[in-house]
């Protein structure tokens, strides 16, 4: 990881990677150091459907709650072009009423439209139980209210305000031979740009906590999680999040279940969340009792040989790492850690994987499902200290 730091404050920072995120041969990214937990609620979503309809195609947002990020990805040879198209776009849009209402109409729409889906819901109420002191339920039409009182002179004073020199990263992730070219061009695109002051970072931290969802009858949905974003190690949390993987498909399927074990970020930072969904009551119950179960067993008995080996394959060959580009755009997440003081090297992570041994996951079981639990429920009546009590 190369780090520079322009006149004007810009930080860039480059890392080399041979294989890009979604399959891309490299990508740019920027940061704002500002996002909807530290501004006025819904404005940086404004902003960010702004840029994004103007850029047409090819640039995609990455939300981080109390950052505002974007990404490009493509070819090596077209580098000068990404670049100029992600400076262009978040730099210098379009700010009128036309497309201020059509960004917020866009918002209103989409939230509606999301607004009664279980999926949707149990994901927010997560966000929210995770990373709040109280138990916020989430409230669309009151979200939907505050973006449309959004206006020309809000948008600009953002961008005025956060766009500026001191508050903005710029990532490369790529081969190493485009260095030279990346920092180049970048030098010359924002040397322009004000420095302004710095914001501070929202200082939330993760809390965890419990809430229930009322439901719909038809979908039963349980999402728990654990804070990881200052471990030391996530290589062995990886291959940990594979064993666990492996286990619940292998009982889950049978019952219908499906299951997603990933990890989630927000506001920069990382929990363990694992999901799973069924379709009738006695399936979810039987579900919830295997993962509990399997939380349990992961505490208090090491993996055998043979499921070490297979979760540490799967750890270098599928998409549940922190570290891999399908996961988040490894510029993106350079950044985040830049931002939180912390770095990461991808080569140490891999180099570890094999190193993983069996006492390593249960003391990194102990360790994570040992501390404090967010879990959200969806049409389903049961209680934290029971959930608990299960893991035990």
């Amino acid at each position: 990881m190369q780090k520079i730091s322009f006149e004007n404050g810009v930080t860039l920072l480059m890392s080399k990677n041979a294989n890009g995120y979604k399959g891309n041969e490299c990508e740019i990214s920027l940061t704002i150091k500002a996002g909807h937990q530290n501004t006025p609620l819904g404005l940086a979503a404004v902003y960010e459907g702004i840029v994004a309809k103007q850029a047409m195609e090819g640039i995609e947002a990455v939300y981080g709650g109390n950052l505002t990020s974007f990404y490009v990805g493509g070819a090596v040879k077209n580098l000068p072009t990404m670049l100029k198209k992600l400076w262009f776009s978040c730099n210098t849009p379009t700010i009128d009423e036309e497309t201020v209402r059509a960004a917020v109409a866009d918002i209103v729409q989409h939230t509606r439209d999301l607004a009664a889906v279980p999926d949707r819901q149990t994901r927010l109420a997560y966000k929210h139980t995770a990373f709040q002191q109280d138990q916020i339920v989430w409230d669309p039409e009151d979200y939907i209210r505050r973006i449309e009182a959004i206006t020309v002179e809000d948008v600009q004073n953002y961008i005025d305000t956060y766009y500026v020199g001191s508050n903005v990263i710029v990532g490369y992730s790529g081969p190493e031979s485009a260095f030279e070219k990346v920092e180049k061009q970048a030098r010359k695109l924002f040397a322009d740009l004000s420095a302004g002051k710095p914001s501070k970072l929202s200082k939330l931290s993760y809390t965890g906590g419990y809430q229930e969802l009322d439901g719909n009858g038809i979908f039963f949905i349980g999402r728990f999680g654990w804070d990881i974003s200052d471990l030391d190690n996530f290589t062995e949390t990886n291959v940990l999040m594979n064993v666990l993987d492996a286990r619940l498909e292998r009982e889950l399927a049978p019952l219908g279940v499906t299951r997603e074990i990933k990890i989630a970020g927000y506001f920069g930072l990382r929990t363990m969340r694992v999901s799973i969904t069924a379709t009738n009551r006695e399936a979810f119950e039987k579900g919830l009792d295997i993962v509990c179960a399997n939380i349990s067993r992961l505490k208090h008995k090491e993996v055998s040989d043979r499921r070490l080996e297979t979760s540490r394959t799967r750890t270098m060959n599928q998409n549940l790492s922190v570290a891999d580009n399908n996961v988040l755009p490894r510029s993106v997440h350079a950044a985040w850690l830049e931002l939180k003081g912390r770095n990461f090297d991808r080569d140490h992570f891999i180099l570890n994987v094999y190193a993983t041994t069996a006492q390593d996951l249960r003391d990194k079981a102990c360790d994570i499902f040992g501390s404090k639990m967010t879990a959200v429920v969806y049409g389903y009546h049961t209680s934290e200290e029971e959930l608990l009590k299960k893991m035990q």
